[in-house]
């Protein structure tokens, strides 16, 4: 497993030398270091999520945010990060998450709101492309994914099975005796456990 995570931090090491990562902790392009790649609180306690990266998005977010670019410093100016983070939050935190929805939506400035699970089911983007379900007792997952044009999942909307709710079942269907079965169950190996009904 730790060999497992030193591979999937390849970027991380790779990126060093490109400069991604060659600040300490915070400082750096993709660790909040960058004012155009950060979260920002807005005035009804919500936030924002930029992630401006190139230069065409970044125009945009500046835009955006009612801001003039020649009077601002360079995009990759390390030394005014701080100073424009600042700036940034303080101009998120002049406006609802909804209000700020609404000045970036349809653009390609990179900023999209930061939705809670109460939120993210009813957003109209998931709506419109039926990426949540609800299952039989009103729970809310993600639809299989992705969506394939010949062999689509068929998303189930029964509950999840009960821990043990089975093990009779998939036992015997194995070859187990139902002697068996009570021995293991008696010796504390398996457990059953039926779904009580809904009153």
């Amino acid at each position: 497993q730790v060999e497992g995570l030193a591979y999937l931090s390849s970027f991380l090491w790779k990126s060093q030398r490109l400069g991604l990562w060659s600040r300490p902790r915070g400082e750096n392009l993709l660790d909040s270091g960058a004012p155009f790649y950060e979260t920002y609180k807005t005035s009804d306690g919500k936030f924002m999520a930029v992630g401006a990266i190139e230069p065409q998005f970044y125009h945009q977010l500046i835009k955006g945010l009612g801001l003039d670019a020649s009077k601002l410093p360079g995009q990759m100016s390390h030394s005014y990060w701080p100073e424009m983070k600042q700036k940034f939050a303080s101009i998120f935190a002049q406006k609802t998450q909804d209000e700020w929805c609404s000045i970036f939506d349809g653009t390609d400035a990179c900023v999209t709101p930061v939705l809670s699970f109460d939120d993210v089911a009813s957003h109209q983007h998931n709506k419109q492309r039926s990426s949540f379900i609800k299952n039989e007792q009103g729970e809310i997952s993600p639809r299989p994914a992705p969506v394939l044009s010949r062999t689509p999942a068929v998303p189930s909307f029964k509950r999840d099975p009960i821990i043990g709710e089975h093990t009779e079942e998939i036992l015997l269907e194995y070859g187990f005796t139902k002697q068996e079965i009570t021995k293991l169950y008696s010796d504390k190996v398996i457990e059953f456990s039926k779904p009580k009904a809904n009153l």
